[in-house]
Parts: C-alpha cells; sequence; structure tokens
C-alpha cells in the first residue's frame, strides 16, 4: 500500500454497533451538535483511546484509588470507512507485571512494538525486578525508540503511545501513567508523564474519538451516575457506537488495573456477544476464566451472560433514553 493512499482522507462511515448485552434498555444519547465531525490530515489519531481512575466512596482508605482502565474501540480503516477492519487490537496488558499500553494513530508499527514490548515484560527481560517505575517506563520508551529505528523507508504516520503502570500495591497503592509521541516527520520518540487525578475521573483521551468521547462524558456526569467509573465506561461504549466519529466504531476494548497482581483483560458482552480485544469469542465454558463486562459496566456472568449474582446493577439514566 503507497504512502498516497494510506494518509488519503477518510469518507464518513456506517452506524457502528450498538446494543446491550443482557436485554437492557441500551439507546443513545442525542450526538453531539458541540463539534464537526474530525476530518483526516497527515497527522490524525484515528482510534477512540482513554484511561480513567477509580476511587471508591465506601470502605476504608478512601484517599486511596481502587482501580485504573484502559479503553479502546476496534475499528481500523484503510482509505475510507468503506475499507475497515472492526476487530483490530488497540489495547495490550502484560500477563506477569501491571502494564498497560494502548495506541492511536497508525496501526501497524505501533501494535507491533507494544506486542513485543508486553512479551519482553512477561519473559522478564525487559528490566530487572528492582526498576523502578520511572526505569521500567524508560525501558518501555528505548524499545519503542528501537522499533522506529529499525523502520526503513516505511510508510509510518505520527502515532501515540499511552502506558499505564502500577507502581505500589495495596495499602499504598499508587498508579502512573506516561504518553510517548511519534513524529513521522522527525522520527523522534517524546514522552512525559500524565498527573494522578485524586476523583474519580478521566486520565488522558486520545485519537480523533476524542471530541466525542468528551460529549458523551459529558452527558453522562449530568445525570446521577456522576463521578462514578461506570459513568465514564458507559458514555465511553456511547461514543464509539454513535456516529459522532466515523474512523471509530467496532466492539469497545477494555483492561484495568486492580490493587494487587498483575493487568486484567476484560472481555466485554455487546449484543448478546463476547468480544475480547476486538476479536469474538464463542459463548460457552472457554469464558469462565475472563471477567466481563457489559456497556453499562455491569459484571456480566459467563455461564448465564447475564448480570452476575451479586453484582451491582446500574439503569441507564432516563435523560439519556432516546424516545
Amino acid at each position: 500500500m503507497s504512502r498516497g493512499s494510506y494518509n488519503a482522507a477518510l469518507s464518513q462511515g456506517d452506524t457502528p454497533m450498538c446494543g446491550d448485552p443482557v436485554g437492557q434498555l441500551c439507546r443513545l444519547a442525542p450526538p453531539s451538535q458541540a463539534f464537526d465531525r474530525p476530518k483526516p490530515t497527515r497527522d490524525t489519531y484515528m482510534t477512540t483511546l482513554q484511561s480513567w481512575i477509580s476511587y471508591s466512596d465506601t470502605g476504608q482508605r478512601r484517599h486511596l484509588p481502587r482501580a485504573v482502565y484502559l479503553a479502546s474501540d476496534s475499528r481500523i480503516t484503510w482509505g475510507t470507512t468503506d475499507r475497515r477492519w472492526e476487530a483490530g487490537r488497540k489495547v495490550f496488558a502484560a500477563n506477569v507485571e501491571p502494564h498497560l499500553f494502548g495506541y492511536s494513530g497508525d496501526v501497524v508499527l505501533p501494535s507491533l512494538v507494544i506486542g513485543q514490548i508486553v512479551s519482553a515484560i512477561d519473559a522478564r527481560v525487559l528490566f530487572g525486578p528492582a526498576a523502578s517505575a520511572e526505569e521500567r517506563h524508560a525501558a518501555v520508551l528505548r524499545a519503542v525508540e528501537r522499533g522506529v529505528a529499525a523502520a526503513v523507508l516505511t510508510p509510518t504516520l505520527d502515532f501515540v503511545i499511552h502506558h499505564l503502570h502500577r507502581e505500589r500495591a495495596w495499602p499504598q497503592t499508587r498508579f502512573r501513567a506516561w504518553t510517548i509521541a511519534y513524529s513521522s516527520s522527525q522520527r523522534t520518540c517524546k514522552s512525559w508523564e500524565v498527573g494522578m487525578p485524586r476523583t474519580t475521573t478521566v486520565i488522558g483521551s486520545f485519537g480523533t474519538g476524542q471530541k466525542a468521547v468528551q460529549a458523551h462524558y459529558e452527558y453522562w456526569q449530568e445525570t446521577e451516575a456522576k463521578g462514578r467509573s461506570r459513568a465514564i465506561h458507559a458514555s465511553f461504549c456511547d461514543s464509539v457506537r454513535s456516529p459522532d466519529d466515523p474512523f471509530s466504531g467496532g466492539p469497545p476494548q477494555l483492561a484495568a488495573l486492580y490493587v494487587k497482581g498483575p493487568a486484567v483483560q476484560i472481555g466485554v458482552f455487546v449484543e448478546g456477544r463476547a468480544f475480547l480485544n476486538g476479536l469474538e469469542v464463542d459463548l460457552g465454558s472457554n469464558l469462565e476464566g475472563t471477567e466481563w463486562r457489559d456497556c453499562l459496566g455491569q459484571v456480566v456472568d459467563p455461564k448465564t451472560y447475564t448480570v452476575a449474582q451479586g453484582a451491582r446493577r446500574f439503569a441507564r439514566p432516563s435523560k439519556l433514553i432516546k424516545s
């Protein structure tokens, strides 16, 4: 594929997937009128990628965060939205350490490099066990820079990699976040740390869907779910399923860092179908080893495909239900 066709302008696309996996009412809020649909440029970061932090308003140590989440859409396009793939992986979770990665912008180089980084972390060769959080991220940055340096005359576009890490476990929980931005014109990477909020809210959002996801976030912040992690999750899903950003679509992808243990990949149920990292998987006992959520953030039982027994149930706020 030539660089010219790779950078070709995208047309407005079809309506993304919509629906709720467990039979609950899941109609979208009215599309935002506050912004124009994005037009692709050479510097466009295609995708909707968002991270957020969650605190609890009950229990002990309420000042400590309980989790950070990373979510994305699954759409990858070639030239126009008529040429697209609705199952492209954009969220990556290490299996042995608390690290999450996501990307927006170019597809080939960041997705392959992140895959290599996660494999190196899981093999325990990217950094030593005594490495600090800063040293771990520095190793990640070096790996990205080496990956970029190894690309010769390739049609690579600008991209962003978002890195989330838990530095300390409960009860001294501390999460960290960084952004790595690659400039294809300068062939350089820049990295900076992103500050962690002290309340449940968004850490960072990226891609062409950034304005759309912000608009849907604001809808939910005007409801009784304001300030809740589930409101951020649900507003993200609403944005991805809406036509507001034609470069975003397909099933949502989700992963988390909790207060203990390695990163967790979370499957998402959409219209009774199960998706993990954008890939649809068959329903059955094979799902039981994975955490599952629906578009409202409810925990789904992989045996019954309904809200898990004992799990908190959430309803879509009435003001967000179209008549």
